[in-house]
């Protein structure tokens, strides 16, 4: 039996959420229903559960889902590895300081890798979303910490008021999306005046030489293939033919064979994220990448300013800026 604290909670729970959450179907504010949240001006229902669900799964997503239902916490930072947190300050440039007692959106949290760093850097709200199945991981591994929310919902008409959050971030997806540049400007509204939003993808260059320039051509070359065919597929070939290429890959001279095939090894991660990563290079349905010229341009057209260009790994372009007070 809930205690009378416990349903207090959920109420006050409840109330922030809906000062938060509009229809994403006519714009309109909620109101509470049993198990779900209603629209009295349209009539639209959303279940609500551990996740709180405004679309049903996209085609051009589905990858990610089954990945992270697959993976759900390889990435999720461990006392052994904390790249997620690593990552999280690189490419954002987001301190404890900056989160701390905060509103905070993740755009495409998946599993949650990011969205648990933020969760314990005490964020008064830790709220992730993501248009795949993956919602299902994050709820699993962060669902039960009180100021963390998962939303399964598109980014092109996200189910959330303008200015509600202080810090709005997104790694390594808005390039999985039809266009990189469009769902960047459908996060910019939701940052309240003097907030902050980062975004990190794909570069166009990852690394200057001959090398790096074949590298990519082959794996552009190989998606032409590998994004075809079923996901399940390639979800075998990631789990059985990666551990087999990542024992070959020690083996002097022979070891290079194996960029003939569409496989991602990690010398300094443990065999799961090279699982886990040719599974996400290869199959993913959609993938742009792009220079911090363009880049800067989408921020300054949506009006940003103080916005760096942040440190990140290779291949990878991170840009932060402030919506004006």
């Amino acid at each position: 039996m809930l205690s009378r604290h416990d349903t207090a909670a959920g109420d006050d729970r409840s109330a922030a959420l809906l000062s938060i959450l509009r229809c994403p179907a006519c714009g309109g504010t909620l109101a509470a229903a049993p198990d779900a949240f209603a629209c009295p001006a349209c009539g639209k229902s959303y279940p609500r559960g551990g996740v709180i669900r405004f679309v049903d799964r996209s085609e051009y997503a589905a990858s990610f889902g089954l990945q992270w239902k697959t993976f759900p916490r390889v990435q999720v930072d461990s006392a052994q590895l904390a790249d997620s947190e690593r990552r999280l300050r690189r490419e954002t440039g987001l301190m404890p300081d900056d989160i701390r007692g905060k509103r905070v959106l993740e755009a495409g949290c998946g599993s949650g890798r990011f969205l648990d760093v933020v969760s314990r850097d005490g964020a008064a709200l830790a709220a992730g979303v993501d248009l795949s199945d993956a919602v299902d991981a994050a709820a699993d591994n962060l669902g039960a910490r009180s100021n963390v929310v998962i939303l399964q919902g598109d980014i092109f008409k996200l189910p959330l008021a303008p200015g509600s959050f202080d810090v709005v971030y997104s790694i390594g997806v808005l390039h999985h999306t039809p266009s990189c540049e469009r769902a960047f400007k459908s996060l910019v509204p939701l940052v309240r005046p003097g907030g902050t939003i980062a975004i990190s993808v794909y570069a166009a260059v990852v690394k200057p030489g001959v090398g790096w320039s074949l590298n990519m051509f082959r794996r552009r070359f190989l998606r032409i293939f590998t994004r075809r065919l079923p996901k399940r597929v390639m979800m075998w070939w990631s789990l059985y033919a990666v551990p087999v290429f990542w024992v070959i890959d020690k083996v002097p001279v022979v070891r290079y064979v194996r960029y003939l095939f569409p496989v991602l090894l990690y010398q300094n991660y443990p065999l799961s994220w090279s699982i886990l990563d040719t599974f996400d290079t290869y199959a993913t349905e959609l993938e742009s990448r792009h220079r911090p010229k363009e880049v800067f341009r989408w921020f300054r057209e949506m009006g940003l300013r103080d916005i760096d260009l942040l440190d990140s790994d290779d291949g990878w372009v991170s840009v932060r800026g402030r919506v004006p007070a």
